[in-house]
């Protein structure tokens, strides 16, 4: 697992979402409905908003930015990244995601193991015990542990292999993030199989994009 920081001035993501979402507070958002399962958890007025918006020549522009700028320098070669990054909400007293998994099991695990996805995990707000992200640290061993970071900081780490998921929100405070994928062009191997919300194909001009 990797952290990466980088500059919220020129990259302003809360911002932009505080002025999308009309509230000034990203983590004082809180909304009483039942415990997300897989299938309604990314079925907000918020995630409507938000995947209006990825699909805005503002945020694809910053993003692509982010990605070239921020991503891109980890590697050493030309990459294949998520089209548009996956939308979280954690609101208190509940999850963001609907049940704990491995995305390969999402995938072709053939594939999956082929292309060595790398996750990124990036908070609009405080990301922090029972508000984030649990994983474990190998494949398997069980021992969830939180992926805790501020705003302005990146995340890498392998949400492939390690089983991650997330407890019920018990900090008061609301996390909003996204999540994406990269991977080595010369890693890439196009697949038919589609997305779990939206079945877009793992492919370039799909799924993804390649700089």
């Amino acid at each position: 697992m990797i952290k990466i920081s980088y500059n919220t001035a020129k990259y302003p993501f809360s911002h932009l979402s505080s002025k999308l979402f009309n509230i000034s507070n990203l983590s004082k958002i809180n909304e009483q409905r039942e415990i997300f399962s897989r299938e309604k958890d990314q079925s907000t007025e918020y995630h409507k908003r938000y995947y209006k918006w990825a699909r805005t020549k503002e945020f694809i522009q910053l993003y692509d930015s982010f990605i070239l700028n921020v991503v891109k320098p980890l590697y050493n070669e030309e990459i294949v990244y998520q089209s548009i990054p996956t939308f979280r909400i954690c609101y208190p007293n509940n999850i963001a995601v609907g049940e704990y998994h491995k995305d390969k099991y999402y995938r072709d695990i053939n594939w999956a193991e082929q292309v060595k996805e790398d996750n990124f995990f990036l908070p609009f707000t405080k990301a922090f015990d029972t508000n984030t992200v649990w994983v474990e640290s190998e494949e398997d061993k069980g021992d969830y542990a939180p992926i805790e970071c501020e705003y302005g900081e990146l995340v890498q780490w392998d949400g492939s292999n390690l089983a991650h998921g997330n407890k019920v929100n018990k900090t008061g405070k609301c996390r909003v993030s996204v999540d994406f994928r990269v991977m080595k062009y010369s890693n890439y191997i196009p697949s038919n199989h589609g997305s779990i919300n939206t079945k877009t194909k793992f492919q370039i001009g799909d799924y993804y994009k390649k700089i």
